[in-house]
């Protein structure tokens, strides 16, 4: 299979654990997703729970994770324990980023080692194109670092790029999820799982 010539990416930041909001940004990026499905990426910047969400707190931050993995996110950037990073890599199959851990190209059946998600921006002339998966002031290409731009956690960033000869943006926009935008039921059952697993972890914690 050949790899990507061009490449769209779809990318949210700064969740903070707003699980009722997620099954309207699903039904939005779909729309916002390109006829053509394959070279599309997903990507979470961070930020996906916060210490003052009830079920972040009991799951370690672990709930949004889950839900956006059942999203079709290809990878997230994550602040994770070694525990809690254990425990989810057992559930999820998108990439779990951190300064330890890089996630590459891989939308079967297409897997291009040359494309890399990383949340180092060192520069590696071996590869095609790294994504830097931490929220930048701007979109930009630097020789072959991509960075991107943050958004808040009602928008959509969306960014395209031309691969050959060397990795060039063609287009970047911002886009603000409309307020009657309708839930997806898949992920509104997503969210309700999420949360009855997060409130049995809170009834056992009290019982402890």
């Amino acid at each position: 299979m050949e790899k990507p010539l061009k490449l769209t990416i779809l990318y949210t930041a700064n969740i903070r654990g707003n699980l009722a909001m997620l099954p309207h940004l699903y039904t939005f990026m779909q729309i916002l997703k390109p006829t053509e499905r394959q070279g599309t990426l997903l990507l979470d910047l961070g930020d996906s729970c916060a210490d003052d969400v009830w079920h972040c707190q009991v799951t370690g931050g672990r709930s949004t994770l889950i839900v956006l993995d059942g999203m079709g996110y290809h990878a997230a950037c994550v602040d994770l324990a070694d525990e809690e990073r254990t425990k989810i890599a057992n559930v999820v199959t998108m990439g779990l980023v951190d300064d330890r851990h890089n996630w590459h190209y891989h939308i079967p059946p297409v897997i291009d080692e040359s494309i890399c998600v990383s949340t180092r921006p060192d520069s590696n002339q071996s590869l095609r194109l790294l994504i830097h998966l931490k929220a930048a002031e701007t979109t930009a290409i630097h020789g072959n670092i991509l960075t991107l731009q943050t958004v808040e956690s009602a928008q959509v960033g969306m960014v395209t790029l031309e691969l050959l000869p060397i990795p060039a943006l063609t287009n970047t926009t911002i886009h603000v999820l409309p307020d009657n935008t309708h839930p997806n039921p898949t992920i509104v059952a997503s969210v309700d799982f999420v949360e009855s697993e997060a409130r049995l972890f809170q009834r056992k914690g009290s019982d402890t």
